[in-house]
């Protein structure tokens, strides 16, 4: 989605005096720039562990090039299917050559739950994965206003009958659900950062449109992120027989839909419809759609490899 990329990254398992761990990234793409470090300090006996993290960004975001920076610190604790974070927040986002979008930044306090109970984390066909982000803070800059951020996603696997090759084999086919929310609640006057409202499209979210093309319009029909957002898909993926046997492929036919915008009834549906094939490859599921975006009127070819809620 954002061109051909070059990225390093450094792990440092005990950081000098501190003796923290540092997972530090540096990535160069054709229309993202990120460098970011993640400090996290061993668990305590009760599982949580301490972590600061701080990221600056260059990005295309909808028709815009937002410079942004990002600063976390707080606690957060892992286990085999729940991922539980609370922390402190501050954000900052520029947009590049453009004077009637201010600058912005904010602070907030924050907690998010992440749990997943698939069979399998990385290529799953049965279970269901839930987060929940829940964040309230205010705008320091260019004005003070209080502000709410909810994020909410969902993502089943629903068995939908086996299919059986000649030599016995078999594999089930299933539909997978997808859906997820998100609000910002503040005043109409609030600047709220680029780096906390909503921007969606791509090969993850809505298919048959741009990476973060679907947005709120503003500055002459510009696409920007908005206050409220909801995505969903459904997708029927089958197995494929391939010399009396069931292959490592499978076939997968679905529609996407999604919607931005900065007042919620003004979200207005953009439909995506597709087919597309699926390889179970040693390093994860290779993913290849073709997709027609029906307010874009164009195909789009959709490719990515592995998965991660």
């Amino acid at each position: 989605d954002t061109g051909p990329r070059l990225s390093l990254d450094h792990t440092h398992n005990k950081m000098p005096w501190l003796g923290w761990r540092a997972v530090s990234k540096f990535s160069f793409e054709r229309d993202k720039k990120l460098l970011s470090t993640e400090w996290t300090d061993l668990p305590q006996e009760s599982g949580w562990a301490y972590f600061g993290a701080g990221e600056v960004k260059r990005e295309l975001n909808g028709d815009f090039t937002v410079n942004s920076m990002q600063l976390r610190g707080g606690h957060k604790k892992s286990t085999d299917h729940i991922d539980r974070s609370a922390f402190l927040q501050y954000d900052f986002s520029s947009v590049q050559g453009q004077e009637r979008i201010p600058s912005s930044s904010a602070l907030s306090i924050n907690y998010g739950w992440t749990g997943r109970y698939f069979n399998n984390n990385t290529d799953p066909t049965r279970g269901y994965g839930i987060a929940a982000e829940l964040g309230a803070g205010y705008t320091i800059t260019p004005h003070r206003e209080p502000f709410v951020r909810s994020l909410l996603r969902w993502q089943g696997f629903v068995p939908a009958g086996k299919v059986t090759a000649p030599n016995g084999s078999s594999r089930s086919a299933r539909i997978a659900l997808r859906a997820e929310g998100g609000a910002v609640v503040a005043k109409d006057s609030a600047v709220i950062p680029a780096t906390q409202l909503f921007i969606t499209g791509g090969d993850t979210t809505v298919r048959g449109y741009g990476y973060k093309k679907i947005g709120t319009r503003v500055a002459g029909d510009q696409v920007y992120g908005g206050r409220y957002m909801y995505v969903g898909s459904v997708e029927y993926q089958r197995p494929l027989v391939r010399n009396g046997e069931i292959s490592a492929w499978e076939s997968a036919v679905f529609t996407d839909v999604g919607s931005v915008a900065d007042k919620a009834g003004d979200l207005s549906p953009y439909w995506g419809i597709g087919t597309g094939l699926r390889w179970r490859s040693p390093v994860g599921a290779l993913q290849a759609d073709v997709a027609y975006g029906l307010k874009d009127e164009r195909f789009r070819l959709h490719v990515r490899l592995g998965y991660s809620f």
